[in-house]
């Protein structure tokens, strides 16, 4: 018992302590910010560095001091962490009555990109997801040039997306997809989310199911079963909506352990104690939590299928809905069309003039071209 009850001590010790977590306030990145409000928390990276960002994006009404154990964890296996203050006192899931198809896309490009479309809140430019997160990291680059903040800016006044994991509890489970379908990002984690369910509509937003720069084999859902603020089969249905059960199935966490069968729509049971929320559950730090973290922040993508370009091969259109066309300078010997589970699903070894994906279900997958001297392997989306 005593050993038991030292390492549950030494364990909250090190997710409390172990990292340098400090806090920067937003009118220290930019004079146009109020004085008052929650600050940004910033988590360093342990050792070994990954040389990637973990930007967490927190849920409706939430501050920053509510998600030390994941943002620690994250840290601890090497990422850089911005868990990000922005105005979030209006819940997605409000809109789920609205009459208006564009309720949810409109609610999510104003608050990410301070675009003016949206009834039901009023976020200005400089105070969007993104223009956030871009002034904070110009912030620390310049004030903490030893913590490396720099390599996440692809020049001065733009963000290197491709090092950047998005990531959210609840509403900002919705904005970590959401920045994913502009910006190619590394992988988008949520977790009890996105809430985007129409009940007018009887289905997930519109936005949900656009085509997106990054694939769907790219994001990771962790939910609760008997969530409380949005029904687990409603949330069910936004994944779908995503393509994300195009190739995959939910899997209970609670009684398999990592890699899941490399499902990438997990669920739990987890009870979260006295007055806490299931809701809340996926975010809350737990024995079997903290394996379904890791694998999610670090399992490799793509099935060990390693995506890369080739000047010698264009593939287009992708995304595509029906067909596929493929211009090379040189003879392909070998095409193969795979699902991200390595599953191959198409092949042949003379290159047709026209690809059919007529009988592939909507969603990601993945193509490799094989000529004389160079291989093409991409990320393939069938909308």
């Amino acid at each position: 018992m005593r050993f038991l009850l030292l390492a549950v001590s030494i364990l909250l010790f090190s997710y409390c302590f172990s990292q340098s977590t400090y806090y920067v306030q937003p009118n220290e990145t930019d004079a146009g910010y109020a004085f008052s409000q929650d600050s940004h928390a910033v988590t360093l990276p342990g050792i070994p560095e990954v040389n990637k960002l973990f930007l967490f994006i927190g849920g409706t009404n939430s501050n920053t001091s509510q998600y030390i154990a994941l943002r620690n964890f994250a840290a601890n296996l090497g990422y850089h962490v911005i868990n990000l203050s922005y105005p979030n006192d209006v819940a997605a899931a409000s809109l789920s009555g609205s009459s208006d198809n564009l309720a949810f896309d409109n609610f999510r490009q104003e608050i990410c990109y301070g675009t003016p479309l949206s009834s039901a809140v009023s976020v200005d430019t400089l105070n969007s997801i993104y223009t956030r997160t871009l002034r904070l990291i110009q912030h620390l680059s310049t004030n903490q040039p030893g913590e490396n903040w720099g390599q996440f800016l692809q020049s001065s006044n733009a963000i290197d997306w491709s090092k950047v994991i998005t990531g959210g509890h609840s509403q900002g489970s919705g904005h970590a997809s959401y920045l994913s379908k502009q910006y190619p990002v590394e992988r988008v984690l949520m977790f009890s989310g996105p809430n985007d369910y129409s009940d007018f509509f009887a289905g997930g937003a519109n936005w949900l199911g656009s085509p997106g720069t990054t694939s769907t084999g790219r994001h990771f859902v962790y939910l609760s079963l008997y969530d409380e603020v949005v029904d687990f089969s409603k949330q069910f249905t936004n994944i779908e909506t995503i393509g994300m059960l195009d190739n995959d199935d939910t899997t209970l966490v609670d009684i398999s352990s990592p890699p899941y069968g490399n499902s990438h729509c997990l669920y739990t049971k987890q009870s979260p104690g006295f007055v806490l929320l299931n809701h809340n559950t996926p975010v809350k730090n737990s024995i079997i939590n903290d394996a379904v973290w890791e694998y999610m922040l670090s399992t490799p993508l793509i099935a060990g299928i390693t995506e890369n370009d080739s000047p010698e091969i264009i593939v287009y259109p992708n995304p595509t809905s029906q067909s596929l066309f493929i211009e090379s300078s040189e003879q392909i010997s070998e095409w193969t069309i795979y699902a991200l589970n390595g599953q191959i699903l198409l092949s042949g070894d003379y290159l047709p003039e026209e690809i059919s994906l007529n009988y592939l279900p909507t969603g990601s997958y993945i193509i490799e071209l094989k000529g004389n001297s160079s291989s093409y392997r991409k990320m393939l989306i069938k909308k």
